[in-house]
């Protein structure tokens, strides 16, 4: 009997849905009968696009991925065009924040999830999950070179590691905001972690 024909629609759909409910319940945490439920589409639907589990939730990540990192380039160019680099960076953390606020603290960054409970020997998600980081890391580095051509931050440790020092902090955030329900003392750790790094670069412009 021929497979059914496939349907952009509901691979879409199943994505978003795959998003959501990994944001908020972690890989182990979701089944694909959540997912299936919620698109309200039969399991065999979900193989005509996915060869398993694992595979699906690397697509999720390259998605949720990408997605990000248009939004992030679509906000500088517009909403905060008129930032520094440093101003920028601290936009990031306050914005997104936000955002998971807004959720009551439900749906977070889906690589912090994914990354807290994804198992070790799960390699097509571990390989996802490290190009979606490398990615991420990319931009923020290239801010934090902004940022110290600028004499907004400090120069004597390379850009990159600035922003996975940064990277960690923030994954960490999330992490610890997700248990407290509360924004604030995220939001104070990112800032102070900023201004630390800004406090040298003070220093070599007095």
């Amino acid at each position: 009997m021929p497979r059914p024909r496939r349907s952009e629609s509901t691979r879409e759909a199943l994505i978003t849905a795959g998003i959501n409910q990994l944001s908020i319940y972690g890989y182990h945490g979701t089944g694909i009968k959540q997912v299936l439920d919620e698109v309200k589409v039969p399991k065999g639907s979900f193989y005509n696009f996915f060869a398993s589990k694992e595979a699906f939730v690397a697509e999720l990540i390259k998605q949720y991925s990408d997605n990000l990192l248009a939004q992030l380039a679509d906000y500088f160019q517009h909403q905060a065009k008129a930032l520094t680099p440093l101003g920028k960076l601290k936009a990031i953390n306050h914005l997104s924040m936000q955002k998971f606020a807004d959720t009551e603290f439900q749906t977070s960054c889906l690589i912090a999830t994914i990354s807290a409970d994804i198992d070790a020997d799960n390699r097509l998600c571990q390989q996802a999950l490290n190009q979606a980081v490398d990615d991420c890391l990319d931009v923020i580095a290239s801010l934090f070179e902004q940022a110290q051509q600028c004499l907004e931050v400090r120069r004597d440790i390379p850009a990159r590691q600035l922003a996975q020092l940064y990277w960690s902090a923030w994954q960490g955030a999330l992490l610890r905001t997700r248990v407290i329900k509360d924004k604030q003392e995220a939001q104070q750790c990112m800032d102070v972690l900023l201004n630390t790094l800004c406090g040298k670069a003070l220093s070599e412009q007095a």
